[in-house]
């Protein structure tokens, strides 16, 4: 195995991340999965996410680090749109419970909880960024 740099600590720290996203995103999403086609997309992108940081960290080669990098700056956009996606949804929710009666309790939609996909993308790209002074030989 090649030297465990903090390079590649970054990229396994991002690993871990999108294991806990993809358990989150399955846990909060469960109700829903079937209804909206729109919850799958957390779930595929930290199952996507899983899989290129993994080869990214065994492999450590330059055209993974791109394709993963790549791949980060999708996943900032999957972020950003997963909370504009629960804010708009709460925005219409409001609306609607003013029209008519709840007939039971739903969960609410926690409207910061996407923007974990782009802290695990800001530390997989900082790992992924050019390398730190101490690496250099």
């Amino acid at each position: 195995m090649k030297q465990l740099t903090l390079n590649r600590i970054l990229v396994a720290v991002a690993v871990a991340g999108f294991v806990f996203l993809f358990a989150d995103s399955i846990i909060e999403h469960w109700d829903i999965l079937k209804k909206e086609p729109m919850s799958l997309v957390p779930v595929i992108t930290s199952v996507i996410g899983i899989l290129i940081t993994l080869v990214t960290f065994i492999a450590w080669k330059n055209r993974w680090i791109k394709i993963l990098q790549t791949f980060l700056c999708v996943v900032l956009c999957v972020g950003a749109a997963g909370v504009y996606f629960h804010i708009s949804d709460s925005d219409e929710d409001e609306k609607t419970e003013a029209v008519k009666e709840p007939k039971h309790e739903e969960k609410e939609k926690p409207l910061l909880a996407p923007l974990a996909f782009a802290g695990v993308a800001v530390v997989g790209l900082l790992g992924t960024a050019r390398k730190w002074e101490a690496e250099v030989k």
